[in-house]
């Protein structure tokens, strides 16, 4: 009786463990899949929308909103705005309640979205999306198209707060991904040595040619070397709603910048919210994998370093 009870036992845990729903390996899924998994038990919708005040309107049915405060952290203080410039991943801490409180559970599937109005929009779901990755759990999506693209495709769509269960997600038996980070070592290196290439996803504007007066930095330029990427140049229009562009339209946006998606790429910002971008389009829609790296500091951070000179302009 105990050999049975225990094969029953072990069978019913492989059935769960089989039926546990995974993202795509690219991360990125479409309104159609979404569909098809909503009423999954281990699905988690969360709405990153910029605007929070548009979560209150309508958002997707079921989905929690997360804040930038939820997943992002300030360490200068900027005596111009008087607040706490943003710049970094959440403390654990704050990942820990930020995730439980969404019923994250350590067998959820994550999917994020973002508005998907303008060009630049996916980067909220992206940076979302790394600073979940960086905390080591990897089922995580963004779903294409964001908001937009999801009541173009008739998806369901509601105005209230769901009541959500507290999650258990924990640390326990996960490692910190530290492959997709670059810190400002990592950047001296690239500066000084070539050993990685720098893009730089504000693109050819006021940052580029120095003539910016931002005051989340210390100084303006580009780092030595950079490549201007701008974040928007890899989403396109389509019927109102901007997508993500596929491989082939991806990796010859890298290439006409002047990058090689071979070789290793760290990409900046101001406060790490647009390079967050061109970072997830590298590593899961061109294929770069861990070649593609961001720092999340970027030149909020790297301008308070000392001695660490910008260049202006095309030099």
């Amino acid at each position: 009786m105990k050999k049975i009870t225990s094969g029953l036992i072990i069978s019913a845990l492989i059935g769960v463990s089989a039926m546990a729903l995974t993202v795509p390996a690219n991360h990125i899924v479409d309104a159609a899949w979404l569909k098809s998994h909503m009423g999954d038990r281990n699905l988690v919708i969360i709405d990153v929308r910029k605007h929070v005040k548009a979560y209150k309107i309508d958002h997707i049915k079921g989905a929690v909103q997360w804040k930038s405060r939820d997943f992002r952290q300030g360490r200068y203080y900027s005596k111009i705005t008087k607040k706490a410039i943003p710049g970094y991943v959440a403390s654990p801490l704050t990942m820990k309640r930020t995730m439980r409180k969404s019923g994250v559970n350590n067998d959820s599937a994550i999917i994020l979205y973002s508005a998907g109005k303008i060009a630049k929009d996916y980067r909220n779901a992206a940076l979302a999306d790394f600073t979940i990755e960086y905390y080591g759990f990897p089922n995580v999506a963004i779903l294409n198209g964001g908001f937009a693209g999801w009541k173009k495709a008739g998806g369901a769509i509601d105005n209230t707060r769901p009541k959500v269960k507290r999650g258990n997600f924990s640390f326990k038996g996960r490692k910190f991904n530290q492959t997709i980070m670059a810190t400002g070592e990592d950047v001296d290196e690239a500066v000084w040595t070539g050993d990685a290439q720098t893009l730089d996803a504000t693109g050819k504007g006021k940052h580029w040619d120095g003539t910016a007066k931002d005051p989340r930095r210390l100084h303006e330029g580009h780092l030595k070397g950079a490549k201007p990427l701008s974040t928007k140049v890899l989403a396109v229009k389509k019927d109102g709603v901007f997508y993500l562009g596929d491989k082939a339209f991806a990796t010859k946006k890298f290439k006409d910048a002047g990058l090689n998606t071979n070789k290793d790429i760290i990409s900046y910002c101001n406060t790490g919210h647009l390079a967050a971008g061109p970072w997830f389009v590298g590593k899961y829609v061109v294929g770069m994998g861990n070649k593609s790296r961001l720092y999340s500091g970027s030149m909020a951070d790297y301008t308070r370093w000392p001695k660490r000179r910008l260049v202006k302009g095309d030099k």
